[in-house]
């Protein structure tokens, strides 16, 4: 009997050897994949040890840049960078790791973002993609009324007060709060959203919580103080739409399309408060913090160009009115705006807002898909029978560098995307990875982009900046990419 043990011992070691290395290193499709360390083909800890210690991104684009475009990163998964082989991924109908699900749940309820399956994600989608159309953001009376309001009368005034007394700003932390009033007045409504650029203090100790928020998992953060203070904002929405006219400010948009189409599934209130709920929490998180990273890169970069700041600045004076902060013997600023479509259609603004967006991604990280389960497995960059279940990802911070499309990769060049002929246009668009792509693709983007270069005009239609302190301005390999350092200090002088 002892020996029938040690025999069966035997067997069922040789079998795991067999399944877990000798099956996973030398006979898995994977195996023709180039590995990123001798142990990656069998087993996942050596890329879990880089994500842990906030190196994934960079580690990543080294290895293909020592391997190639596609790099086996552990037993079950995979990195491409590749124009093909990203098209094959984002494009080709892959569901979203589960990974997701892990990171962006709100109030322990899945919204647009943690939604694996294309089904769930469209439904819900299309109850709001038209409000984040280009075309409906142009003439939507709601967005101008904010934008009028946070540009004329909160955020030019913070700075041309720093300005008239030499005062240096972190524009770190102002376009954070702007970002998050802009965006929740948006969703809200203007009279319910959040005044950061109004209250230092608390934006100050909200921004502290967000720091715990963003390390911690959905269970231990649930109802917490962020938490309840979005679900705050939500029911004062209701109320405004309880009353079918707002009191002040301008309707909440986005929340009342969706509150709307959720009470039509039938579901039961509490479920459908907390479904709104988690849905605007992942727009206000991410619109807040994106487009402040997006902005104080670009200032950063402009800092240090004053020559292609009077460049801009000419461009921008092209406009009519100009975003032109002045003072009336009231002290009151102007508010006039030009139309969203003709700060949109800037040739000079445009670049130096993509060209930002390709060297400093605000998401440069990873964004993992599962390879379907079909017959004979998928091709992938010539790598053939990969079979379904397989994590799969490209990432912008690599994307973006790819020397054959982005000559010179790591120089900040906005002219390259003034200078390029249609085909190499084409090409970098094709790689351009800041707001994801395919379906999945960031839902905010042109909500984003008509804030960010909106935000850029009213700052260099009007002043000067140089730099008074930017230590470590490297980005943090993470998902949400802030400086480093948390900072970057300005010194602005009015033109």
């Amino acid at each position: 009997m002892f020996a029938i043990g040690l025999i069966t011992l035997f067997v069922a070691f040789l079998v795991v050897v067999y399944k877990y290395i000798i099956e996973t290193a030398f006979i898995s499709p994977l195996a023709k994949i180039p590995s990123a360390s001798l142990l990656s083909s069998i087993s996942p800890q050596w890329i879990s040890r880089k994500r842990q210690a906030k190196q994934e991104t960079r580690t990543i684009y080294a290895l293909h840049q020592k391997h190639g475009s596609v790099v086996r990163l552990g037993p079950n998964e995979i990195s491409v960078n590749s124009l093909d082989g990203f098209r094959t991924i984002y494009y080709g109908g892959f569901e979203k790791h589960p990974w997701y699900s892990e990171a962006f749940v709100n109030f322990g309820t899945r919204n647009i973002v943690t939604s694996l399956d294309r089904n769930s994600h469209s439904v819900q989608k299309r109850w709001i993609a038209n409000l984040y159309s280009k075309s409906y953001l142009y003439d939507s009376p709601d967005l101008r009324m904010i934008s009028n309001g946070l540009i004329h009368r909160k955020f030019l005034p913070i700075i041309d007060l720093a300005a008239r007394t030499s005062h240096p700003i972190d524009i770190f932390d102002l376009t954070q709060a702007l970002g998050m009033d802009f965006t929740s007045a948006y969703l809200f409504g203007s009279g319910n959203g959040a005044t950061f650029l109004d209250d230092v203090d608390y934006r100050r100790h909200w921004f502290a919580q967000y720091a715990v928020f963003y390390n911690q998992s959905p269970q231990v953060r649930a109802n917490g103080e962020i938490e309840q203070w979005c679900m705050s904002m939500c029911k004062a929405a209701e109320l405004t739409m309880e009353s079918e006219k707002a009191a002040t400010g301008t309707q909440p948009v986005v929340y009342s399309k969706l509150f709307g189409c959720l009470q039509m599934t039938g579901a039961n209130p509490e479920q459908v408060s907390r479904t709104a709920a988690s849905e605007m929490l992942d727009h206000l998180l991410a619109g807040h913090e994106t487009s402040a990273i997006t902005l104080t890169y670009l200032i950063y970069e402009m800092s240090q160009r004053p020559s292609l700041q009077k460049q801009l600045r000419e461009e921008l004076f092209t406009l009519d009115p100009p975003v032109r902060y002045r003072l009336d013997i009231s002290g009151k600023g102007e508010e006039a705006l030009p139309t969203p479509r003709a700060v949109d259609s800037l040739p000079l603004l445009g670049a130096i807002l993509q060209e930002t967006l390709r060297l400093h991604p605000a998401v440069p990280a990873p964004q993992p898909r599962v390879t379907p389960k079909v017959p004979g497995g998928i091709l992938i960059e010539g790598y053939a029978n990969i079979p379904g279940g397989v994590r799969v990802s490209s990432n912008a911070y690599t994307m973006h560098r790819i020397e054959s499309v982005f000559p010179q990769p790591e120089v900040w060049l906005p002219e390259r995307w003034l200078q390029a002929d249609p085909k190499e246009l084409e090409q970098m668009r094709r790689c351009f990875f800041a707001f994801g792509a395919g379906g999945r693709m960031c839902l905010g983007s042109n909500f984003a982009i008509q804030g960010m270069k909106l935000a850029i005009a009213a700052v260099y239609t009007n002043y000067l900046t140089t730099i008074a302190e930017d230590s470590n301005m490297e980005q943090a390999d993470s998902f949400a990419a802030r400086p480093i350092g948390n900072k970057l200090v300005l010194h602005f002088q009015t033109i």
